[in-house]
């Protein structure tokens, strides 16, 4: 049952991203692709929870083992300075090594198949409104139009 709220707050943001932008074409074409790229440019979930796993210092920051922690995923902020071609390295919309998300190909492959669902019909948004108590960045309501 992990990421269901992931995977809810991300799928409307795809199709809102997809009809503001015009990219239905482009998802008939390479949903997975298109699904590929939109990870990289947002992050399912921006605010992740860890505890240290070893002491440490951070930019002048003691650290120790077992110290709670909320990491900030900026690389949307960042992905306008690198391409779909040479993404930056660190870049994990799915986290890396033993906190990776162990659902991340059933999201990957969600997301490229309600893009590659909605694609024929290019839906347009009416509407959308933010949810304002949402952990995650997500809409409370989004509403599309054929």
């Amino acid at each position: 049952m992990a990421a269901v709220n992931t995977t809810l707050a991300a799928l409307p943001r795809a199709v809102a991203w997809c009809a503001r932008d015009r990219l239905w074409d482009r998802a008939h074409r390479d949903a997975p692709a298109l699904a590929a790229e939109l990870l990289r440019r947002t992050a399912a979930s921006p605010v992740l929870p860890r505890a240290a796993a070893a002491d440490a210092t951070v930019l002048g920051h003691r650290i120790r083992r077992g110290d709670r922690l909320l990491l900030v995923a900026r690389h949307a902020a960042q992905a306008h300075r690198d391409t779909p071609a040479h993404p930056h390295a660190t870049r994990a919309p799915f986290g890396l090594g033993p906190h990776s998300c162990p659902g991340a190909a059933l999201a990957r492959a969600q997301l490229a198949l309600l893009l590659t669902t909605l694609a024929p019909h290019h839906p347009r948004v009416l509407r959308t409104a933010p949810h304002p108590t949402s952990a995650l960045p997500s809409y409370r309501s989004c509403v599309l139009q054929k």
